[in-house]
């Protein structure tokens, strides 16, 4: 009787403990408009972190750093609070991203960078740092495209740059300019 006493209370626990977490789930979605259910909370937060990805043969490519990142099951999209991403190239030399927030396609196609975006590519030799200003950057990593959809200005030792709107294609080094466009260019000095 004693053998078949302690089966039961593994049984017991299991139980409660499904029930538990069955409840657990139900607190924290809410009902939408449309009476489905849907997550309202983040699924996972992370504070004060920051991630460094390597390349195969272990050489830094790129570093990401934020005082919040929640991601959210349902959509699977990715909320940060101050972001700052750098990336780090030999050929390309560093660029220094910051903004006060960014959100993440599920996909991670797409990143938007909004508040204060700032972007800074390091000097090298035989170019100056340029710095870039926006308050609101679309970034498309796959396909190495930049979009401003608004008033952007860029500004190095040789050139002051204001426009409406910029689109920056990586692989043909071009950028389009939209808007109304101001530039200001200061001949080198000998």
């Amino acid at each position: 009787m004693n053998a078949r006493g302690s089966l039961w209370l593994p049984l017991v626990v299991l139980l409660l403990l499904a029930a538990l977490s069955y409840w657990i789930e139900r607190a924290v979605q809410a009902p939408s408009a449309n009476g489905q259910v849907t997550k309202t909370s983040p699924e996972g937060i992370m504070e004060n972190f920051e991630a460094l990805r390597t390349d195969m043969t272990g050489k830094p490519q790129y570093r990401l750093s934020a005082t919040r990142l929640k991601h959210y099951t349902g959509t699977k999209r990715t909320e940060m609070e101050s972001p700052h991403f750098i990336q780090l190239s030999a050929e390309m030399g560093e660029i220094d991203t910051t903004a006060r927030q960014a959100t993440v396609s599920a996909e991670g196609d797409e990143i938007d960078l909004q508040g204060d975006v700032r972007v800074v590519r390091a000097a090298r030799p035989g170019q100056s740092a340029m710095t870039l200003r926006t308050a609101r950057l679309l970034a498309y990593p796959e396909s190495d495209l930049l979009r401003a959809p608004g008033p952007v200005d860029v500004h190095d030792d040789m050139l002051n740059m204001r426009a409406g709107g910029m689109t920056y294609y990586a692989k043909r080094r071009t950028i389009e300019l939209s808007g109304r466009v101001n530039a200001t260019y200061h001949s080198r000095k000998s």
